[in-house]
């Protein structure tokens, strides 16, 4: 079943209880066991999905807080509507001519990596810095793996070592290498703030 209209959506998460069962990414958690990594709220259900987003709504997902990403997402949005501008002029045709899905997965990853490390990638720049490249690669090969591995079970892959679960794995392990870096980088200036 798929709900599209937010308040049924709404209706639907209300009726779910404390402590809901999510639909399971089973590849993102097989590789999660594979590298002994932590679910993250994403991931977990029951108890432990409402414990960590008790600590998530404080945090991260009340009115007050929110307000401080506006700024955040506001200054992505300025830099996506100006890169599409300049590429509608560019085009000569006064319409976008380009592939618009691949911009609008460079301003999701640019969005979300700015929220969550204050950092931006440089993602919607003419130039990607090659390391950002690989992140993006990597997002798109992440999603482009678990399709497959989503109608057959996942230790077939794991077991067998299929070129789509080793794709899997290196591209979960650069996106993890890239969030190290990112969350090195916000403490290391929490630290040079304290002194």
């Amino acid at each position: 079943v798929n709900i599209i209209n937010p308040e049924d959506a709404a209706t639907l998460f209300k009726s779910e209880g404390m402590f809901p069962e999510r639909f399971t990414v089973s590849p993102w958690v097989a590789y999660r066991d594979h590298r002994n990594k932590s679910y993250g709220v994403l991931l977990k259900n029951g108890e432990a999905w409402r414990f960590d987003r008790l600590i998530l709504n404080k945090e991260v997902l009340s009115p007050q807080v929110m307000d401080n990403f506006v700024p955040l997402l506001n200054e992505v949005g300025e830099d996506f509507v100006r890169r599409v501008r300049v590429q509608i002029e560019k085009s000569g045709r006064g319409k976008w001519t380009a592939d618009f899905t691949n911009e609008l997965f460079r301003f999701a990853l640019e969005s979300v990596c700015h929220v969550l490390y204050g950092e931006r990638l440089g993602l919607l720049q003419d130039f990607v810095d090659p390391e950002a490249q690989r992140f993006i690669d990597a997002v798109s090969m992440m999603f482009h793996t678990t399709s497959p591995m989503l109608y057959i079970p996942v230790k077939l892959f794991h077991w067998i070592n299929s070129k789509t679960w080793q794709d899997h794995v290196k591209a979960w392990d650069v996106i993890f290498m890239q969030a190290d870096k990112c969350i090195q980088n916000v403490y290391r200036d929490l630290r040079l703030q304290r002194k």
